[in-house]
């Protein structure tokens, strides 16, 4: 039972990317990615939004990637056991 339990945690917690792309050309720096974080069944973002302007120093971004790696899932389910608590979600941005 306690195996199934295991087995049924890690095959719902799928992991998701997304991307946002400005344009055609999404060639330069990307940046480090961080960590966001959401609360209560992800309905509650505790993480600021990401500001893109500043994030590239003024100049115009390219990409944005929203995924929720196998880290993160991990991570979650660690403490998502005891009850719907936290969300985590890596965020990356890529200016030009």
């Amino acid at each position: 039972m306690k195996y199934s339990v295991i087995a049924l945690m890690l095959i719902l917690s799928g992991c998701t990317t997304i991307y946002f792309e400005n344009g055609t050309d999404i060639s330069g720096e990307t940046l480090a990615p961080e960590w966001h974080h959401g609360f209560a069944f992800d309905l509650y973002e505790a993480s600021a939004p990401v500001n893109l302007e500043e994030e590239c120093d003024g100049d115009d971004w390219a990409s944005v990637k929203t995924e929720v790696s196998f880290i993160n899932g991990l991570a979650a389910s660690a403490i998502n056991w005891l009850g719907p608590i936290w969300y985590p979600k890596t965020t990356q941005v890529t200016c030009r």
